[in-house]
């Protein structure tokens, strides 16, 4: 099982700087890439429910602490834009896929997050 609900990203990057520890210390100690924990950071991949428990005891937090919502929780998380200057229609369509897919039954999130990556990743290239 994998989560992947909103506020998490902002959760798991202020856990991981009040610990003091890099994406890549982070990376090495739970045995994934960097660039895993930065699209964690940044709401882009879901998280493992084995990995969240490491990094449970890696930042010395509760499971519980992760998965509850609390105010600023998402206006602090900015998702990572593919273009320098969004324009608010293409911040509208992101907002849209992004609830799309939180509503998406969990069976169906890594398949859809994996669509959506191919998909950023050609527009990367294009661009």
């Amino acid at each position: 099982m994998k989560y992947s609900i909103p506020g998490l990203g902002g959760r798991l990057q202020r856990a991981r700087k009040a610990t003091g520890l890099s994406q890549e210390a982070v990376a090495g100690k739970i045995g994934i890439s960097w660039m895993t924990v930065l699209r964690w950071e940044h709401s882009q991949r879901g998280v493992p429910d084995h990995l969240l428990s490491q990094v449970c005891e890696l930042y010395n937090r509760p499971l519980t602490w992760f998965l509850t919502l609390e105010d600023g929780d998402l206006i602090e998380e900015q998702p990572t834009a593919v273009a320098d200057t969004p324009t608010s229609a293409g911040q509208n369509a992101a907002e849209r896929i992004r609830r799309k897919i939180a509503e998406a039954p969990v069976s169906q999130r890594a398949m859809i997050e994996k669509v959506v990556d191919d998909m950023l990743d050609g527009l990367r290239r294009a661009g």
